[in-house]
């Protein structure tokens, strides 16, 4: 199976790039999975019904999530129904959305699954634990897992990639929206790179205007926080995985940048 994913889409100019290219991007790498990070959808912060449903229509398989996924009041209602939105799984059982999802492709199932980290992040559970309860209470899962770790520490998704290299077939890293140059596929067959990037304005400091992040940072008074709109680029990665081994085959980052 081929699968495109797509790294922090960040508010309207990120949804837009989506829209506009998805199509030709999966014609260009003949992808019958296009998934995306979609957490930082709204205005830079959360998700909504409004920003995700054109993207679904458009073609988006599925959206993974982080720690960012439940800070929209209005999609709370949303995330009780729509199951193509994938919480992180180390989070409580009572926490709105899908621990897991299963897609059936014509190529083979897939298992998706989000989780965060513990290190400089929100409080959550165990992401090591977590992934090895699950593995241990699904021993006859016999499609490929792919899971999007969302993380600031470097460290920890290595570790965890490490961890679990041979048992999942890839771990995509999101969460600081600078893309990493290490994609590689492990010894043992898991696909793996630290982070994806983000997908949006990059003239910005992590897609907000960097004028107010300077000022936030020069001075250490709040401000009010604007999605930028200009540097677009599109960072993911396109993997090939093997629904029979459960490896990945190949593994290539994407970074493109968009004429404005």
């Amino acid at each position: 199976m081929k699968i495109i994913f797509i790294g922090d889409v960040f508010g309207k100019p990120g949804r837009k790039i989506i829209l506009d290219h998805l199509e030709r991007l999966k014609h260009d790498y003949a992808a019958d999975v296009f998934i995306i990070n979609g957490e930082n959808l709204a205005d830079g912060k959360g998700l909504t019904e409004k920003t995700t449903k054109p993207l679904f229509e458009a073609g988006v398989t599925a959206i993974t999530s982080g720690n960012h996924l439940w800070d929209r009041h209005d999609a709370l209602d949303y995330l009780k129904t729509e199951t193509r939105i994938v919480k992180p799984l180390n989070f409580p059982e009572a926490a709105l959305g899908s621990p897991v999802l299963n897609l059936q492709l014509e190529s083979g199932d897939l298992t998706l699954l989000c989780l965060t980290g513990q290190m400089f992040m929100p409080a959550c559970d165990s992401p090591f634990s977590a992934m090895e309860t699950f593995l241990q209470n699904k021993p006859d899962l016999s499609s490929p897992i792919l899971v999007d770790f969302h993380a600031e520490s470097t460290a920890e998704k290595r570790a965890f990639a490490q961890m679990f290299d041979g048992r999942i077939a890839a771990m995509v890293g999101t969460h600081t929206h600078i893309q990493t140059a290490d994609e590689e596929i492990m010894p043992l067959g898991t696909g793996y790179i630290t982070d994806v990037g983000m997908t949006g304005p990059h003239d910005s400091v992590i897609g907000v205007k960097k004028h107010l992040i300077i000022e936030k940072m020069r001075t250490g008074m709040p401000v009010r926080y604007e999605v930028a709109n200009s540097g677009l680029q599109i960072n993911g990665v396109f993997l090939e995985i093997d629904a029979h081994t459960r490896k990945t085959l190949f593994i290539k980052r994407i970074r493109e940048h968009i004429a404005e």
